[in-house]
């Protein structure tokens, strides 16, 4: 928002620090009018009237599979809250639900990019197709691991 004047953002977050912090983001960047930050779980605290109008969704929903997480880095595990890094079984958990989220908050051809873990992106990549979603590709990040879903809304 703060790079494209242009730009409207709804974020949320399930942590008030999070949003907290967020809102204290937004006031510095004098971006108020054209960022509002909602303390709930996913999209659900995210107005009714807006659903079917966002032309993006992005996501760092928590995608570390259960039995991942003892090995994860110490610097990522002693910075980061539980709740943010465990995906569940396959690390999916979360994603399914921001599917179904997407598939009512996007547009037609409106696009989401989810950051999941290596070993779930074929599986997430089947899961969008199977809701609908074209395009569901993985794509990699600055050091080259696949790390990133991207998909579209159907037009």
């Amino acid at each position: 928002a703060y790079e494209h004047p242009l730009v409207r953002v709804v974020a949320t977050d399930l942590s008030s620090e999070a949003v907290s912090l967020a809102g204290e983001n937004i006031v510095s960047l004098g971006l108020e009018d054209r960022v509002r930050v909602v303390e709930c779980d996913l999209g659900e605290g995210i107005d009714v009237e807006l659903l079917g109008s966002f032309d993006l969704i992005i996501s760092n929903p928590p995608y570390v599979p259960t039995a991942v997480l003892d090995s994860i880095p110490r610097e990522v595990a002693d910075f980061e809250p539980a709740l943010a890094l465990d995906g569940g079984t396959d690390g999916l958990d979360i994603f399914r639900r921001l599917l179904s989220f997407c598939s009512r908050a996007l547009k037609p051809g409106g696009a989401l990019a989810f950051e999941l873990h290596e070993t779930c992106l074929d599986e997430a990549v089947r899961l969008a197709v199977a809701a609908g979603f074209v395009d569901a590709h993985a794509v990699d990040d600055l050091a080259g691991r696949p790390r990133v879903l991207v998909a579209r809304r159907a037009c």
